[in-house]
């Protein structure tokens, strides 16, 4: 990946590694196309994970004097299952100007202790003794050692409408009121879609932005460049011409008072500086086999924390599939099935490692043809027949959970996956990853060949299929086989 931001001619990129499960080792970074040049400047590289997906360490290179570079982290997390207990730093340089680094600020056991709720309670290391919490698991007041204290009111449904800042005897309001910002009563900022107004002289900036949303570049309404932004692999700033708003990481609120450093994401915080969250996911019930407080799956560069003939997408839940590491389970196969609801004709495609470099091919296999109704849908008895057969074949005849899509667009679904069959001859096409092309992204490809269906379709957050199918359910009916009963339920 390479990039060149507002005035600069320097060409900056990162070459990424990754291990078996698409998680994030290395972010090396380079200059000019090749990415050679001034190698490791602001390099990032995750040395540990563990079972669950949690960081174990991680190395920061960054700027160390006015014209030198070198390591500013060294880390190792200390966790008690997924919670972090500690971190050390084993590198004692400091980044230069006040860069951004992790700051040591004590060596003792419990610098971070959690409530029973899972949200954290204490950072020693940025000098927090106490974060108080509302229901909704939101922060409500963070208070320093020093005695210094922010604190939040939100509205019922967790939207924030103040954040005060008493650092230093000095007292800062800020009041969301809609996309008006307000600062100690005056207005301050109107944020928009593309940018912000400054409301004491109404002049306009605009942010220019990458795939991720990341604020790369903030100008003016004349076009010259007011700030600049550099990202590290896990949202840190880690080369910034002047900072002249907050919305920084992908588009995010960015606290840097009291080095503070979290980002705002509306349910958690986050903090980039571990690559963690600092409170529990929200949705941590549909989500049992990854961490709590992980970022994007480990995996910031490819994820951001979306009637006559009928789509089925197909699960097989107990399914454990095979890795460069082992089989592991809770990741389930997915596959989908088509039926033309006039005549009957049943087709199942799906997508994995099944050619032996294992770059990933899609295939197919006979399945029956299911009989039409008089309801004109599918006889519960003939597709008891088919799930059967697919249960066999395709899950390790294991259960299915499915979500069923009511759709007119069978041909398109059906030519759609017959042409990525087609396209298993070509040596170049996209490789399979268990991060974002995996068995379940492509069975949702399928079906968004109708536009109905897309417009319905959830943001695939988690690829996992044992989770992409619970997302699709929300919005359609939910399908049950179970293999011992050969019964089908649609509900």
């Amino acid at each position: 990946m390479t990039w060149k931001s507002g005035n600069e001619s320097t060409v900056r990129g990162y070459k990424f590694t990754y291990d078996g499960l698409d998680r994030v080792l290395n972010a090396t970074y380079g200059e000019t196309a090749s990415i050679s040049t001034n190698a490791n400047r602001f390099s990032e590289n995750v040395t540990g994970y563990d079972k669950n997906g949690n960081i174990k360490s991680l190395q920061r290179y960054g700027q160390t004097g006015a014209s030198a570079y070198g390591l500013i982290d060294n880390l190792t997390f200390t966790l008690n299952g997924n919670q972090l207990s500690r971190v050390d730093d084993a590198v004692m340089a400091s980044a230069y100007g006040g860069g951004f680094e992790f700051k040591d600020g004590v060596k003792q056991v419990g610098e971070y202790t959690y409530d029973a709720n899972g949200n954290l309670t204490k950072d020693l290391n940025k000098g927090i003794t106490d974060i108080q919490y509302n229901c909704l698991n939101l922060p409500s007041a963070v208070t320093f050692s020093d005695g210094s204290t922010i604190t939040y009111v939100y509205a019922a449904d967790g939207t924030k409408l103040r954040t005060v800042h008493k650092i230093g005897g000095a007292t800062t309001t800020t009041d969301y009121c809609g996309n008006v910002v307000y600062e100690n009563g005056a207005q301050k900022l109107l944020i928009t879609e593309e940018g912000y107004i400054t409301l004491s002289d109404n002049k306009y900036y605009y942010y220019l932005k990458d795939h991720q949303g990341n604020n790369r570049v903030v100008i003016n309404q004349s076009g010259a460049v007011e700030e600049t932004n550099h990202y590290y692999l896990f949202g840190g700033v880690f080369a910034s011409s002047t900072s002249t708003q907050p919305y920084k990481y992908n588009s995010k609120e960015y606290d840097t008072k009291k080095g503070l450093n979290w980002y705002d994401y509306g349910a958690r915080h986050y903090d980039a500086v571990l690559g963690r969250f600092m409170t529990v996911d929200p949705l941590a019930e549909k989500y049992y086999s990854e961490s709590l407080y992980t970022y994007c799956y480990s995996n910031p560069i490819n994820c951001i924390d979306p009637n006559g003939k009928d789509g089925i997408y197909i699960a097989f839940p107990d399914y454990k599939i095979s890795t460069p590491i082992g089989k592991i389970g809770n990741l389930g196969h997915a596959g989908v099935l088509l039926i033309d609801n006039k005549t009957g004709v049943t087709k199942y495609y799906e997508y994995g490692r099944y050619d032996k470099e294992g770059k990933g091919v899609v295939r197919t296999f006979a399945v029956p043809n299911v009989k039409i109704g008089q309801d004109k849908k599918p006889t519960l008895e003939s597709l008891n027949k088919t799930l059967s057969i697919i249960s066999e074949q395709a899950g390790h005849a294991g259960r299915i959970e499915g979500a069923y899509i009511e759709s007119d667009k069978f041909k398109e679904m059906k030519n759609y996956a017959e042409s990525k069959i087609a396209e298993n001859a070509n040596s170049k096409r996209k490789e399979y990853s268990l991060r974002n092309n995996n068995c379940g992204t492509f069975a949702a490809d399928v079906l968004k060949q109708d536009p109905s269906v897309k417009d319905k379709a959830p943001v695939i957050i988690d690829p996992r299929p044992n989770s992409i199918v619970k997302e699709y359910q929300d919005n359609f009916k939910s399908l049950n086989y179970d293999p011992k009963k050969r019964q089908v339920k649609i509900e």
